[in-house]
């Protein structure tokens, strides 16, 4: 066996072994969610192509999630936190880029480290002072309560800031040449120089707001406003023993639009830098 040959049987293998750890996990999921609660512990063991696809499947589990836990109540409500998240930081987070690597002023390098200093703080440490901020604002139990919080993003301006230091400043002089200003400057010389950056982070924080917990979980007490991950959790939960069959649906009508996402931004991953600023 030819080196190319070796090393093309050892990249299959292991893209194999990926995934069958990733899918079959997943796939074990969905197919709980269409079984009921002893057929789910009748196929665990042993382990047989029945674990991972349904024989007779059923819907009851959705049926009762939309129909009587109004899960697709709380899909809208995450989604729209979601997108209020994502656009804001795309924003606030872009133009602070912009301003901490295009523009020189006194404190610019401490301006960001105390910003990203922010960073560690944990969540739990920020629940008590968040709410109290948009109990002030007279926010509380709406869906702004728990998206405003999100649209100051520390790892996004940290993210867009490396990318926007890679772009040479010799097109912002070339601009500034044409007679551009920072906005224009801005918005047809840098931002499109970063659209795997700004890709990426639609993706991550997309996927932060979609699986948030604990903020929700306290801004939030009305069932009309609570959130997709809130929502299962208490469907799944009943008083006495748990409803596997629930949390499984549960958990794969929540992943659904973390997919589709992905599969409709996956084409700028597959792309590099190599070319920021040569365009």
């Amino acid at each position: 066996m030819t080196g190319s040959k070796r090393k093309l049987v050892t990249s299959g293998a292991v893209l194999a072994v990926v995934v069958v750890v990733f899918a079959l996990p997943y796939l074990w999921i969905v197919s709980s969610g269409f079984k009921g609660q002893t057929e789910i512990f009748k196929d665990m063991s042993p382990v047989t192509w029945r674990t991972f696809f349904p024989v007779d499947a059923v819907l009851d589990n959705f049926v009762e999630l939309f129909v009587k836990k109004r899960v697709g109540v709380a899909l809208g409500n995450s989604l729209a936190i979601a997108a209020i998240e994502v656009l804001g930081a795309l924003v606030v987070c872009s133009l602070a880029a912009y301003a901490l690597t295009r523009m020189s002023f006194r404190g610019r390098g401490l301006i960001f480290a105390l910003i990203l200093a922010t960073f560690m703080l944990p969540v739990e440490a920020m629940v008590v002072p968040l709410y109290r901020v948009v109990s002030g604002l007279g926010i509380e139990d709406t869906l702004w309560a728990v998206a405003l919080p999100g649209v100051a993003s520390v790892f996004g301006l940290f993210l867009l800031r490396q990318s926007f230091e890679q772009i040479p400043t010799e097109l912002d002089e070339a601009a500034r040449i044409d007679g551009a200003g920072h906005l224009r400057i801005f918005w047809s010389v840098i931002l499109p120089n970063v659209r795997t950056s700004l890709a990426t982070l639609i993706l991550i924080k997309f996927l932060f707001s979609w699986n948030a917990f604990l903020w929700p979980l306290v801004a939030i007490q009305t069932q009309e406003n609570q959130v997709i991950q809130v929502a299962v959790a208490h469907s799944a939960a009943p008083d006495y023993l748990p409803n596997w069959g629930l949390t499984f649906a549960g958990a794969a009508v929540a992943t659904i639009p973390l997919l589709l996402l992905f599969l409709l931004l996956q084409r700028y991953f597959v792309r590099g830098l190599a070319t920021t600023g040569m365009k």
